[in-house]
């Protein structure tokens, strides 16, 4: 649409109004109209516009088919007449000219011909097209005819290098309109593999930026590909031959494409800029691009061919400038600047426009061109230009517009205008039809427009006619005027009425009136005002480290009527772009109202911007992010004023990724160390004056340093080799010591090799004795220099100054040293000792004489040791030494920690760094009497109930003569504890006996030994006389059970005293229950009865005694009452009619078995008793297998434990009376003898047990074949 304003509303609506009348009446330009496609009427007349035409410029060949286009639409059918350098020219009349009815097309038909019939259509053509309301004209067509291209035969030397060097092949391809594709292949068609070392350049020519023995090739071949003419043509092949050298050197760089150091060139707007840079050096330098004073163009810049070109897409005014290429290698580096000026062929600003105009209005033809030269423009009428001396003054031009005054339908016209300079021309047609159309609405009635609070609406009211129709808005009663008043509306001149910032009382019914005064046509519009969407809470700057995550915040509020269900979540866009949520992406997490970037890196950086949409309206609130990142390396490093001890570097800082570089560090490396790096200083701007040593050849790097770290280093900068001097200090620490009597060794820190500043570096060494005045001098090249012969400890003058072949250092110090130590010759005298209490003691003594240390005095050390103890007699053994070192010349020391009542001996020694000298004479002192140690130890014994004995030992350091001891004593018991007791004893006295004790109460006894000095500390023990927690002493514990009960007894053992326990009991066949706990019994009762048992039931019997938190046992046995044995599976699957009737049918083939065994016995054949004593031997031989069945296999409950192996006379022979020594207490279990009527023996004895271990009571004895027990378990019958 067209939304030119016509008017706005207002408070001076009737003056604007009044205006313009006034405008209309002088002038009445009017903007152009189109005739819309939906306008309805017949037979309507359209001048005619082309809409096909060939390009600007076509090339085309002998082989080829030349195809002219043009192409137009006009009513009533336009004509077509062409036109070749300016002249007429009718293709219909040339027979090789192919033309079609109703179109301007024609095409050349070659038919191969390469002569002068096909170069005569080499020209400029251009196409008009008529018809009955004006003429059309199509922009000029260059058509460019030529041969196909062809390679002059030639003969190419072979080209001769030795390994190194560079080379290049040159291609030369024909030349033609259109530059060829080049490509370097060999005979097998295969092409030269490209690398930074072997690279194609623009022009075609292959450099090689040193050449390998590899390289030798004979067929290099150049093929040339021209599209246009679709052919290849082909270069003879050229011959390279490299040769092996025996001194292959590294060189710098150097520029083989361009020359120079600078260079100019030209790019026009809207073209690609190239830009090539090409070297030669060893080893193959490396190129870099930068802008000088700018940045490069964000999103068009490519480099391709090994960083060789730079290629800068859409160029614009705004890429003017200069360009730099930087080729380096080791050896140096060398740079190229392209200064780039950007110029335009003409192109559109505003062009003119199609137009429908009334009879009476003034027509504005723009015509606005830019370009660079400024272009010129010329204006032309249906084809024929219009000069300033048209004698039609209603025709004029101002600057680039054409203007016509008071247009009539004779006025139809199409005019032209063509704009061009150096780089080009442009042309275009707009057609300025007049007539008289009657008005319509295009519009559709009764639409319904819904916007936002404070948005712009937009009421349409399209309509068509020529002249333009008056338009009128009516709304609620209000007329045009009226709301026009209003100066947030505007109607524009197409019909539309235009509201800015729309509140609710804008709602309401609207329409619109075209031609009131004539048509008077209309149509009907609804307006309704819906809430804004805002965004609450927008999107902030983000500062975010490389590698970390950000997340961007957005909340909005919407219009409750748009959505029936969840509001949307907002979307976010990058830099203008929509950001897009993928399955396979980590990147973008979209998390409801916020957006969470992971990992950023350098290419998330950006504006970030959050759409809160609705149907009608939205928000967007942006911020922005911000990658930081340790800077890039800086570049281009310059040396200059060197000054032969310093020289300034500078450098470009590298991109800084949004933290601020703090400071630059600056390394450098040297001859001395190649490819060791070290720092040299640290500064914060882009250059800085350096200090250097003489005699080095140095390069430098730089690093740059923000908050977020380190930048890598940047390239080397050149070298450079300052000259030598004389050294500009001497060494430092110098010192003269003897490390042997007759010697000084002179020491100091060397110097840097850095800083020797010239060749044949060493050090003149100078000394002569304190007191003398002739030097005596030695050179050396080591940090160490030995003088020999020298009396001992003797003071020196030293000197040690650097020196090289340039000459001495400055003026060397002069330090005193000293030569060897020796022993010192004497010991102190003197020696006393001053007690400061009973274990610290101060030692004093004169100092020895000066002159007799022959050293340097380091100080005296205090030897002592402890002979013995004052109650001990003298013994010849030494005893453990101690020293105590004071340093310098102090004469006393304090010696702690001393053993009271002790011979002590003190020794004293002065030392120096050679050693200690001889010792003073040993002192004897003895130290007084102290409070003794604590007892050695203090026992209680309770023989009795009501008896305690207290037994202790003497300390083992009484540190005196003991004068007794000291006891302390309370009882403790439920009611409180008593009042301590004291008891003083003489100090043979070592037990006492306490009586009448009470035996529930803790007796607590604190025990002290006392000499003269004092009593020392104490030893604690308590107890009480009943040893609760002891455990019982019994022997030949027994046990025989009936049906409901079980005898327990046993015999105490002899000396042991009475204790207290318990007996407790638990029945195995119930789940879970508890052991019961019987009356406490003495120790010294030998028996008890367990009653109220059940029958045939298996019991867990134990003894028990308390401590003070739980129940401790101490013997645990099993035992089962007389009677039927209960079934412990009386509740599983035993209970199971077919388990049983499976058991009665294993129990009865048994049975039958048996019985087929004893007759078969009873039936056997005679045998020799040998044989049988054989067979008794190895029965009792081999042990018997659980799975054997035989005579002699017992049959077991499952409460019995079997026997590995042996027969009835092996258990009979291990068995003891009842009288027997062994105790009943080392057994699983008592003896349970039983017999039968006869008094034959079926009992067992059970075998010698671990502790702890049950046995059972069943019987072991063999059964008897003919009469089976028949008491016999289950479980036994099975086995």
């Amino acid at each position: 649409m067209d939304y030119k304003r016509l008017g706005g509303g207002g408070p001076r609506i009737w003056a604007l109004a009044l205006l313009q009348v006034l405008v209309l009446c002088v002038s009445r330009t009017q903007a152009a109209l189109q005739i819309p496609l939906d306008y309805k009427q017949e037979n309507l007349m359209t001048p005619p516009v082309i809409t096909e035409q060939s390009p600007r410029t076509q090339a085309v060949y002998s082989s080829d088919e030349i195809v002219l286009k043009c192409e137009a639409t006009a009513q009533p059918q336009p004509t077509f007449r062409w036109t070749k350098d300016g002249q007429f020219f009718d293709p219909k009349a040339d027979p090789q000219l192919v033309t079609h009815a109703g179109s301007g097309t024609f095409s050349i038909i070659s038919n191969g011909n390469s002569g002068s019939s096909f170069q005569k259509y080499h020209g400029t053509y251009r196409c008009f097209v008529s018809n009955e309301l004006g003429t059309a004209v199509s922009s000029e067509i260059r058509l460019i005819t030529e041969s196909l291209p062809k390679w002059q035969k030639e003969t190419i030397a072979p080209i001769e290098a030795e390994v190194g060097e560079s080379v290049v092949l040159h291609c030369n391809p024909p030349v033609s309109t259109a530059p060829p594709q080049i490509y370097w292949m060999n005979i097998n068609l295969q092409h030269i593999t490209q690398s930074p070392r072997v690279t194609q350049g623009r022009n075609g020519n292959l450099y090689f930026s040193n050449v390998e023995k590899s390289d030798t090739k004979n067929d290099y071949m150049c093929h040339a590909r021209f599209i246009g003419a679709r052919t290849i043509v082909q270069k003879e092949p050229i011959e390279l031959r490299v040769r092996d050298s025996n001194s292959v050197k590294n060189r710098r760089p150097r520029l083989l494409m361009p020359q120079g150091e600078r260079s100019s060139y030209l790019a026009l707007r809207g073209h690609s800029l190239e830009l090539e840079c090409i070297a030669e050096g060893l080893p193959t330098p490396e190129i870099a691009w930068v802008r000088r004073e700018g940045v490069m163009p964000e999103g068009r810049v490519i480099l391709e061919n090994f960083n060789r070109l730079l290629r800068i897409e859409n160029i614009t005014e705004s890429d003017d400038g200069e360009y730099q290429c930087t080729v380096s290698n080791q050896e140096g580096r060398e740079r190229h600047i392209y200064i780039v000026s950007v110029e335009a062929a003409p192109y559109w600003v505003k062009q003119p426009e199609n137009g429908v105009y009334g009879p009476g209005e003034t027509v504005r033809l723009d015509c606005n061109v830019e370009g660079k030269p400024k272009p010129s423009i010329v204006w032309k009428i249906n084809g024929e230009p219009l000069t300033d001396t048209d004698s039609d003054l209603r025709h004029s031009v101002k600057g680039s517009s054409l203007i016509l005054h008071s247009v009539q339908s004779r006025d139809t016209s199409v005019f032209q205008c063509e704009a061009n300079n150096t780089h080009g021309t442009i042309l275009a047609n707009a057609y300025v039809y007049v007539i008289n159309l009657p008005a319509q609405i295009l519009s559709p009635d009764h639409q319904l427009y819904i916007v936002a609070e404070g948005q712009e609406a937009f009421l349409d009211c399209r309509n068509f006619g020529a002249p333009r129709p008056e338009v009128t808005w009516s709304s609620d009663g209000k007329d045009s005027f009226s709301i026009l008043e209003d100066p947030r509306v505007s109607l524009y001149t197409n019909g539309t009425l235009h509201l800015i910032s729309a509140t609710r009382e804008d709602s309401g019914q609207f329409s619109c009136t075209v031609n009131p005064e004539a048509e008077n046509i209309s149509i009907s519009a609804t307006l309704e005002i819906r809430n804004k969407t805002v965004i609450v809470v927008p999107p902030g700057d983000q500062r975010v480290p490389r590698g970390d995550t950000a997340v961007f915040s957005c909340k909005a509020q919407y219009d409750s009527r748009h959505f029936h269900s969840k509001q949307p979540d907002p979307m976010w866009r990058r830099n203008g772009r929509k950001i897009a949520e993928t399955a396979d992406s980590s990147k973008y997490v979209f998390d409801g109202h916020k957006l969470v970037i992971d990992a950023v890196e350098e290419q998330d950086e950006g504006v970030y911007t959050c759409v809160a949409a609705s149907s009608i309206d939205s928000d967007e609130a942006s911020g922005r992010l911000l990658v930081l990142d340790s800077p890039d390396p800086p570049a281009d490093l310059e040396l200059s004023d060197s000054q032969g001890r310093s020289v300034i570097l500078s450098w470009t800082p590298g991109n800084d990724h949004n933290s601020p570089v703090l400071e630059y560090v600056i390394e450098y490396s040297t001859m001395l160390n190649q490819g060791v790096w070290s720092e040299l200083t640290r500064v914060n701007e882009t250059s800085a004056l350096l200090d250097l040593f003489p005699f080095l050849k140095y390069r430098f790097r730089v690093i740059a340093v923000n908050e977020q770290g380190k930048s890598g280093a940047s390239e080397p900068s050149d070298s450079i080799e300052t000259p030598s001097s004389a050294p500009d200090s001497n060494p430092t620490g110098v010192r003269g010591e003897g490390n042997q009597t007759d010697n000084m060794v002179i020491h100091w820190e060397p110097i840097r090799q850095l800083q020797w500043c010239g060749p044949g570096f060493k050090y003149q060494v100078s000394w002569r004795q304190a007191g003398e005045s002739e030097w005596h001098e030695a050179y050396t090249e080591s940090p160490v220099f030995v003088v020999t012969g020298t009396p001992p400890f003797t003071p020196y003058h030293i000197r040690v100054r650097a020196t090289n072949e340039r000459g001495p250092g400055p003026e060397p110090d002069t330090i005193t040293g000293y030569s060897g130590e020796d022993l010192p010759l004497s010991s102190p005298v003197n020696v006393a000792v001053e007690f400061l209490n009973r274990t610290l003691v101060n030692v004093t003594w004169s100092p020895v004489p000066r002159e007799s240390v022959r050293g340097h005095l380091k100080g005296y050390k205090v030897h002592y040791w402890r002979s013995r103890s004052l109650l001990e007699r003298p013994k010849r053994q030494s005893s453990d030494r101690f020293s105590v070192t004071v340093a310098g010349g102090r004469s006393h020391a304090l010696l702690s920690g001393l053993q009271p009542f002790s011979v002590y001996y003190v020794e004293v020694r002065v030392f120096n760094g050679r050693g200690e000298g001889p010792a003073s004479e040993p002192l004897r002192f003895d130290t007084p009497e102290g409070v003794p140690g604590p007892p050695a130890s203090l026992s209680l014994d309770s023989p009795s109930g009501s008896l305690l004995i207290l037994q202790w030992q003497p300390p083992l350091q009484p540190n005196g003569n003991l004068t007794g001891y000291e006891l302390h004593y309370q009882q403790i018991n439920e009611s409180g504890n008593s009042d301590l007791r004291d008891v003083e004893f003489k100090p043979h006295e070592l037990n006492w006996t306490v009586l009448d004790v009470d035996p529930r109460s803790l007796y607590r006894f604190y025990l002290k030994a006392r000499t003269s000095a004092g009593a020392g500390p104490h030893v604690f023990t308590e107890g009480s006389a009943l040893l609760e927690g002891a455990l019982p002493k019994l022997d030949n514990i027994s046990m025989v059970s009936g049906k409901t009960y079980t005898n327990i007894s046993w015999v105490p053992r002899e000396g042991s005293r009475d204790v207290e326990f318990q007996i407790q009991y638990l029945n195995k066949h119930r789940s879970n229950s508890p052991w019961q706990v019987l009356e406490t019994v003495s120790s010294t009762q030998s028996f008890y009865q367990i009653q109220n048992l059940e029958p045939g039931t298996s019991y867990r019997v134990r003894f028990t005694v308390k401590n003070r938190t739980d129940d401790m046992s101490f013997w645990e046995h099993s035992i089962q009452t007389a009677g039927p044995v209960l079934s412990e599976l009386h509740e599983g699957f035993a209970t199971q009619g077919w388990f049983i009737g499976l058991i009665s049918a294993v129990v009865l083939l048994l049975l039958i078995l048996l019985i087929g065994c004893f007759i078969k016995r009873s039936r056997g054949g005679k045998y020799s008793v040998k044989a049988k004593e054989e067979g008794q031997v190895d029965s009792e031989a081999r042990p018997m297998k659980d799975e054997t069945f035989g005579e002699y296999r017992s049959l077991e409950s499952e409460n019995e434990e079997k026997p590995d192996s042996g027969s009835q006379t092996s258990i009979i022979a291990d068995l003891k009376p009842l009288g027997s020594d062994d105790s009943l207490a080392d057994y699983g279990g008592s003896v349970d003898v039983q017999f039968n009527e006869d008094g034959s023996f079926i009992g067992q004895y059970s075998d010698k047990k671990e502790p702890g271990t049950a046995a059972g009571h069943e019987s072991s004895g063999p059964a008897s074949p003919v009469n089976p027990p028949t008491d016999v378990p289950v479980v036994g019958l099975l086995e």
